[in-house]
C-alpha cells in the first residue's frame, strides 16, 4: 500500500500534544494519513519556533506553508520538504545569518493564523504563490469550534443538527431586529 493511502481513525491524533497537531482532524474527520500528519506537526513546531524569522529568511514562508498546508495532497512529504530546505532555503539565506545566533522567539500566533507572508517582498510573495496557504475559511472555523465541544456518545447527528437550526434561527431573528 502507498503511504498516502495509509488511513488511521481521527481520535489516534488526539494522542499527542495539542499545540502541535495540524488542523488535519479538528473538523470531525474519521480518518487521516499518519504520515502526512507527522509533516504536519513537524511543520505547526517550526512554525512555533521559527515563523516570526520569515523577515530574515522569506524561504522559510513556502516552506512552512506546504508542510503544514490543510490540502493534505498538496502537503510535503518528510523527504520533500528536506530536499526544498536543502536546496531553497539554505542556498538562498545569507550566510550571516544562518551562522548568527537565532532571532529571539517571541510569541507570533498560532501556525494557521499567523501571516509569514505579510511583511515579504511583494515579488517575493508573486514568485512563491502557489505556496502559500490561503487564510482559514469561516466554516473551517465553525466546524472546528463544533467539534471541540465535548459531546457524549449518546447525543445523534439528528440532535446536533437541531441545535444547529436553532442557532441559525436564532442568528437570523437577531439579525431582522437590528
Amino acid at each position: 500500500m502507498p503511504l498516502d493511502e495509509c488511513r488511521l481513525p481521527s481520535h489516534i491524533s488526539f494522542n499527542t500534544f495539542y499545540d502541535q497537531v495540524p488542523g488535519d482532524t479538528l473538523q470531525g474527520e474519521f480518518d487521516f494519513n499518519p504520515f502526512a500528519f507527522d509533516v504536519g506537526m513537524l511543520g505547526v513546531m517550526f512554525c512555533q519556533e521559527f515563523q516570526h524569522m520569515t523577515r530574515s529568511v522569506p524561504m522559510l514562508a513556502p516552506l512552512f506553508d506546504r508542510m503544514t498546508t490543510r490540502d493534505i495532497a498538496r502537503r510535503f512529504k518528510a523527504s520533500e520538504a528536506l530536499q526544498f530546505f536543502e536546496e531553497q532555503v539554505i542556498p538562498l539565506t545569507p550566510k550571516h545569518i544562518l551562522s548568527s545566533l537565532a532571532e529571539p522567539y517571541r510569541q507570533c500566533g498560532a501556525y494557521d493564523y499567523y501571516d509569514r507572508w505579510k511583511y515579504l517582498d511583494p515579488e517575493f510573495v508573486e514568485k512563491w504563490a502557489a505556496y502559500r496557504e490561503p487564510p482559514v475559511p469561516r466554516h473551517i472555523h465553525l466546524l472546528r469550534e463544533i467539534c471541540l465541544y465535548p459531546y457524549s456518545s449518546d447525543i445523534c447527528l439528528k440532535e446536533l443538527l437541531e441545535r444547529l437550526a436553532k442557532i441559525s434561527d436564532s442568528a437570523s431573528t437577531f439579525l431582522k431586529i437590528t
